[in-house]
């Protein structure tokens, strides 16, 4: 029993999927890491167009647009990380509970529902996931210190 766990663990089509999805997590955490410089170097730039004169005091509030932009996208790649990473985990899980798992490997798109009524369901319902880990990206220890810290900092250049 324990061979065969293990000989399905290094099948090549079960390694190829781990791989593609460690791929695609590496990439959302990387476009998270993006928006946390972008929205650094968009706040730089601004507050040094403030120092220059460029822009007065009274404009400062610009700079929250990018950054609560940032923010929310941030936590979308956020959200995205976490369902990824999920989703790996239950495949794993599937393989050492000796569960079939096949049917789960290189799964691209859902599944299509028939009527449009099934299909507008199934895409509100997913929107309505994501939204959701979304949110709980708003509350996650990588984003709402750094964006939180960041709010601060302009509220208190705009006193």
């Amino acid at each position: 029993m324990c061979k065969s766990i293990l000989e399905k663990k290094e099948s090549p089509a079960v390694q190829a999927h781990i791989n593609m999805s460690q791929g695609v997590i590496n990439r959302m955490a990387n476009n998270s890491a993006n928006c946390k410089k972008w929205a650094v170097a968009i706040l730089t730039a601004l507050l040094a167009l403030v120092a220059d004169g460029k822009i007065g005091f009274s404009n400062l509030w610009i700079c929250y647009i990018p950054t609560v932009l940032f923010f929310f996208l941030d936590c979308f790649y956020l959200g995205l990380e976490r369902q990824l990473t999920k989703k790996q985990e239950e495949l794993i899980e599937k393989i050492n509970d000796g569960k079939d798992f096949e049917k789960d490997l290189f799964v691209v798109r859902p599944r299509t529902a028939k009527s449009f009524r099934q299909r507008v369901y199934a895409e509100l319902k997913k929107f309505g996931k994501q939204f959701w880990r979304t949110i709980g990206g708003i509350i996650s220890f990588s984003t709402l210190p750094f964006y939180g810290a960041m709010i601060v900092i302009i509220y208190f250049f705009c006193k």
